[in-house]
């Protein structure tokens, strides 16, 4: 019985496969098999392609949000160090109050323009510009003092620090091509010495404002006395290249955006500004700017207590456009913070 069935089913095979001999697909059956399988591999090709785009755009988006985080902690850890931070009225280039004379004091609210004293740089702009205490690393002291530079070189030895000029600027200069943002943040510093240990030889144009003939954080690097340059005639500072902090800035003129403006009822000033002015509550950036809380009268006639404590809104506006898999202005994220500084000299509690 067995075998009967095996030859019945070895028979039926053999039918079978001589059947398939004469079988197969006409051109028209070939053609809509290859259409349909095109059809299907465009399909998952263009769902791979748009995954491939949302990957990438959310890449960029998200990368964008977290260097614009560590932009703004970079720079508020900073900003709580300083001693003194100055407003949009100090930082510009026009001159605000009155200057002194050898008969006449300068008024409260004098500032001799600290822009006229910085670095031009192509098509940047300061935005933030403050004095911190620089400690000075024991690797860094100089190992004897000796000559005319002792005295000096003992009391740095004793106070291990020196002061730091520190300006933050946005830049919309792209013309090296390396940077596809909008704008980007950049920051300058002066120090009291560049060539530590070795020597103690002042940046150009350098004036400790704690220590120089009368000169104060306010009216630096000017004698207070008789509006006299301390800067020896060296006008501008030293022009080291700023160094560039955080690129996909939003442009510093966007359209289609709103932003807070600083309370001037409670002496914050914008910070850059266009003009000196009691009325302006909105900087000249949209993307970039600081409300510093001043420690200068706006007026001569106003009396602002000195030493204040004080404080700086930050806010600072990404935008992804340029990243890649994204070339519109659809992402831009938002952050804001307020920062105390902590290291207000002769600061009068509240």
């Amino acid at each position: 019985m067995a075998v009967k069935n095996l030859k019945l089913l070895i028979n039926l095979l053999l039918v079978y496969s001589n059947k398939n001999k004469l079988a197969g697909f006409t051109l028209i059956e070939l053609l809509v098999a290859l259409l349909i399988a095109g059809l299907i591999i465009s399909a998952l090709l263009s769902l791979v392609i748009d995954l491939l785009q949302v990957d990438s755009r959310e890449t960029a988006r998200t990368e964008t949000q977290r260097e614009m985080q560590m932009a703004l902690n970079y720079i508020t850890s900073e900003l709580r160090e300083a001693v003194y931070v100055y407003d949009g009225n100090c930082i510009q280039s026009t001159v605000q109050g009155t200057a002194p004379t050898a008969s006449t004091p300068a008024s409260p609210n004098y500032c001799p323009g600290l822009q006229n004293y910085l670095p031009t740089f192509t098509g940047q702009t300061p935005v933030l510009a403050f004095w911190k205490p620089q400690t000075i690393p024991d690797d860094k002291l100089p190992a004897t003092c000796t000559g005319t530079t002792s005295q000096e070189c003992n009391d740095l030895k004793i106070k291990r620090r020196t002061y730091t000029l520190v300006v933050y600027l946005q830049s919309t200069d792209s013309s090296d091509n390396k940077w596809q943002g909008k704008s980007r943040i950049t920051r300058y510093a002066l120090t009291r010495y560049n060539n530590l240990p070795t020597e103690l030889t002042k940046s150009t144009g350098y004036v400790d404002p704690s220590l120089e003939d009368s000169a104060s954080f306010q009216t630096w690097p000017r004698k207070t006395s008789n509006n006299t340059d301390l800067q020896n005639g060296v006008k501008p500072l030293a022009s080291n290249a700023p160094d560039v902090l955080v690129d996909f800035v939003d442009a510093p003129n966007a359209t289609g955006v709103t932003v807070p403006a600083c309370e001037i009822s409670k002496n914050y000033i914008p910070s850059p500004k266009t003009t000196v002015d009691t009325t302006t509550t909105t900087a000249s950036s949209n993307s970039f700017f600081a409300c510093v809380r001043t420690a200068v009268p706006t007026t001569a006639s106003i009396t602002t207590p000195t030493g204040i404590n004080q404080d700086v809104t930050l806010y600072l506006r990404g935008n992804a456009n340029g990243r890649p898999g994204v070339n519109s202005d659809s992402f831009r994220p938002v952050l804001q913070t307020q920062v105390l500084v902590r290291g207000v000299i002769n600061k009068i509690p509240e």
